[in-house]
């Protein structure tokens, strides 16, 4: 297979278009809805890829790497710009990625079977578990939009009884994210990930 080939297959083009529609979101950051209907259109293609990769049968390492690094330039740019601690949680996500992928691309699995019984329940089916939603999609997705949602006063009051509670279930799975991001980290410092 030709790098061209992989270049140009469908879900990396979808990624790329992803990643033209995360410089506008940038630029259109204090726009609330102009970003946010930016930002949530390049996370529903997040699903759209995987499922393209799937369906042509078009999976590629490049493919997987570019998925995850449109996924943590997403984020940071919502987090380093809506709390303090933004620039932490966006370097440790980077910090765990190359953790990761330093270890080549059969990470999941080596995580999947991994004696820890939180990784291995975030991990377990590919994150498609209750666990798995509140870990990721909740915790490390779900947690800056809802406080960009509270920054910008979009969909209800900050003080909402509804909002709040979604925050704390964010923030909780957050929590859970952050434990497995160390102890990725923790794994490649001493190089347990190999094992």
């Amino acid at each position: 297979m030709k790098t061209i080939d992989v270049l140009l297959y469908i879900p990396n083009l979808i990624d790329y278009f992803r990643i033209c529609l995360l410089v506008l979101a940038w630029y259109y950051f204090d726009k609330p809805i102009v970003f946010l209907t930016l930002y949530a259109t390049q996370a529903l293609l997040d699903a759209v890829d995987g499922w393209a990769a799937r369906k042509f049968n078009q999976v590629s390492k490049f493919g997987s790497w570019l998925d995850v690094i449109i996924d943590n330039i997403g984020r940071g740019i919502i987090w380093t710009r809506v709390s303090s601690i933004g620039i932490f949680i966006s370097s440790i996500e980077w910090i765990t990625f190359l953790a990761l992928n330093s270890h080549g691309s059969d990470w999941k699995s080596k995580l999947s079977s991994n004696n820890d019984l939180i990784i291995r329940n975030v991990m377990k089916n590919g994150f498609q578990t209750p666990f798995g939603f509140l870990t990721i999609v909740l915790g490390m997705h779900g947690l800056p939009i809802i406080i960009y949602t509270i920054k910008y006063r979009l969909l209800f009051d900050a003080s909402s009884f509804l909002l709040q509670n979604i925050k704390i279930i964010c923030i909780i799975g957050r929590l859970f994210s952050l434990y497995c991001e160390i102890y990725v980290i923790y794994l490649f410092i001493t190089e347990d990930l190999l094992k």
